[in-house]
């Protein structure tokens, strides 16, 4: 039911494309039409919609404001179906996940298949983003569920579940260290360690500790691509630095073991699940499948599961 489908797609279009010509061939229909109903809303809200420059069309605060919504509309309105396909009876809907790049990958695929199994009629976008990029989506309507390192202190923001995650070491099974249960920065001065890349929150949170106890490492490598680090674990380069969530499938197939770091001035990060304040049916399914893997990203030892 394309409830927002002429006005919106157009106003959307033009705004991404900055001209109107553009925006028409893309849409395949007459410039002429899209230009009347700008105009038509235009006179209707009492505003303009878009500054028109030399160079083509630009939104006015009025008109971000107005694409805002519409994009907010839109996701409220595939909720409001998806509950109507409930009510029916239909195990069917649309879920989307915005997720960190750190918890993407084999960790969100093994959750997505236990889910997929209960039901598959579900279709789940899933959108791999950094920084702030979750909380933005989610707040801006465009995702149902978020899975964010950053923080989460919006009230229209609601926090679902959240962990803690220490940093430690990912090593081999057969890693001279692998019966260790913690161990401390001390302890790692002299290790091949595979750091995380400066700027990731996990590595500001080890360099802060460092700085602490005044511990120097010597590390052979640094990336900002974790699946990437793991890949060079099992070419046996080093151990990377990095925490259960990273690695969760391994430790569960048996392929990779944790070692938290005990070392009191490391800061955890929280991985937090987040949604708007009224998610759909569907994506509550789902929210629970989401909230027993974070928990098994917590310290116990999750190797048998």
């Amino acid at each position: 039911m394309p409830v927002f489908s002429r006005f919106g797609r157009y106003i959307e279009e033009v705004a991404r494309r900055g001209s109107i010509r553009s925006a028409a061939e893309w849409l395949n229909i007459a410039p002429s039409a899209i230009n009347r109903q700008i105009i038509m809303a235009e006179e209707e809200l009492g505003t303009q919609l878009f500054d028109r420059l030399p160079q083509g069309l630009r939104l006015t605060p009025a008109g971000e404001h107005l694409i805002y919504n519409l994009q907010r509309w839109k996701r409220e309105f595939e909720n409001v179906q998806s509950e109507i396909n409930n009510i029916q009876g239909l195990a069917s809907g649309k879920i989307t996940i915005a997720a960190a790049e750190a918890i993407a990958g084999d960790l969100l695929a093994g959750i997505l298949a236990d889910f997929h199994t209960d039901c598959p009629h579900v279709m789940i976008s899933i959108h791999v983003v950094g920084g702030g990029g979750v909380r933005e989506m989610v707040l801006s309507g465009n995702a149902d569920l978020g899975l964010t390192f950053m923080s989460t202190s919006y009230r229209v923001m609601r926090v679902e579940h959240s962990v803690r995650l220490v940093p430690g070491l990912a090593i081999l099974p057969d890693h001279p260290l692998a019966d260790r249960a913690s161990i401390s920065l001390s302890d790692c001065r002299d290790l091949p360690l595979i750091l995380p890349e400066e700027g990731l929150l996990i590595r500001n949170s080890i360099d802060t500790a460092l700085t602490s106890a005044g511990i120097a490492l010597n590390p052979v490598a640094a990336c900002n691509n974790f699946a990437f680090m793991k890949a060079m674990v099992f070419r046996r380069i080093g151990v990377a630095l990095l925490t259960r969530a990273e690695i969760l499938s391994e430790i569960r197939s048996g392929q990779l073991v944790f070692i938290p770091l005990s070392d009191s001035e490391i800061k955890p990060s929280s991985l937090s699940l987040v949604t708007m304040s009224h998610p759909s049916s569907a994506a509550m399914r789902v929210l629970g499948t989401i909230v027993r893997a974070m928990n098994d990203m917590t310290e116990r030892d999750c190797s048998n599961l």
